[in-house]
């Protein structure tokens, strides 16, 4: 059972500050770098096996309770790997922070070439799993009323298999989400600026603009663009589209609707090629989204309200006052 007794409440923007503060490239650099080591994490290699038990422990690490979710795809074993951070509010609503741990080589034309050939697959994805697992450590330590779920996602290079089966089973067991954000590629940068695609799928999505917020708010370094009326459906987020979850695709800037990366699905897809800068400004600003969202600053809230309140009674009693003396007034000889 976890403790929050020594837990971190966050009570106005300069809290959320510091917490969002906390993001280490150096963090999110390492897990890339980790995650390139295993050559390739297709769905159906045994190192793609290997790579799940290295996220699991990862979570393990930091005191979740963690635990795979099993399926199969095209007769292989897969597994999700699933951590959770209970919140002090059973009533709360539940997030969700997910990215795939596998990856492809478009070289690849069948499962033994796919064995084979390189796919370190730093941008696609091993960028969001690092994400995610970055905003777990901060989060861990942090009290919540909400309760977050933090999952990699096997075989989404092959049809999106394994956050489909997780979001069916949520959906069937009566799981509510207030909002999943799906972090997919967030690390190669187009230009010189940091830049960021948000598709939300519905113009109603809290989470989208309690991001750009949050860009706004503790000064993050980077353009975001919130788009809604283009149906991307080829990455996790899709899965929870599906059975009607609210949710986001993160992702770095598109030209054409395309990937810009000329390393996307190669073996060069390596660290050296991505942006620690940009990808630190992107999980800075799905952190600090979730908290505007999670803790709308009750305290600063209540103070100003009070404040409003008691402007508009003092205003009233003056009115009251002068009506009455007007009414009353003593004409003197």
């Amino acid at each position: 059972m976890e403790s929050h007794a020594s837990a971190t409440s966050i009570d106005s923007s300069d809290d959320i500050q510091q917490t969002v503060d906390r993001v280490s490239g150096t963090n999110l650099a390492e897990t890339i770098g980790d995650l390139e080591v295993f050559g390739t994490r297709a769905f159906y290699t045994s190192s793609g096996w290997n790579a799940s038990i290295y996220v699991h422990d990862r979570f393990a690490e930091l005191g979740y309770w963690v635990y795979y979710q099993n399926l199969e795809v095209s007769g292989f074993p897969a597994r999700n790997v699933i951590a959770v951070k209970n919140g002090t509010n059973a009533s709360d609503p539940l997030y969700l922070f997910g990215a795939h741990y596998d990856c492809a080589n478009k070289e690849a034309a069948n499962y033994s070439e796919g064995e084979i050939l390189a796919a370190p697959g730093a941008d696609d994805d091993a960028s969001g799993v690092a994400a995610v697992i970055e905003i777990a450590r901060i989060l861990k330590e942090t009290r919540l009323s909400s309760m977050v779920k933090f999952v990699a996602f096997a075989a989404e290079e092959s049809g999106l298999n394994g956050s489909r089966y997780f979001a069916r089973q949520e959906h069937d067991a009566g799981w509510v989400y207030e909002n999943t954000a799906l972090m997919d590629m967030i690390g190669y940068k187009v230009a010189s600026q940091n830049r960021a695609m948000i598709f939300s799928g519905s113009p109603h999505n809290t989470l989208a603009p309690s991001m750009v917020s949050a860009i706004d708010t503790f000064n993050l370094d980077l353009s975001a663009e919130i788009v809604t009326g283009y149906d991307l459906t080829s990455s996790d987020h899709a899965s929870f589209w599906e059975v009607g979850y609210p949710s986001l695709l993160v992702i770095e800037e598109l030209v054409n609707s395309s990937v810009a990366s000329p390393y996307y699905h190669t073996s060069q897809d390596t660290l050296s090629t991505l942006s620690v800068d940009q990808m630190v400004e992107i999980t800075k600003a799905v952190l600090g989204g979730f908290l505007l969202l999670e803790n709308p600053l009750k305290t600063e809230g209540l103070a100003t309200g009070t404040i409003a309140v008691i402007g508009v009674v003092v205003a009233v009693a003056v009115i009251l006052a002068v009506v009455y003396l007007v009414r009353h007034r003593r004409v003197e000889p």
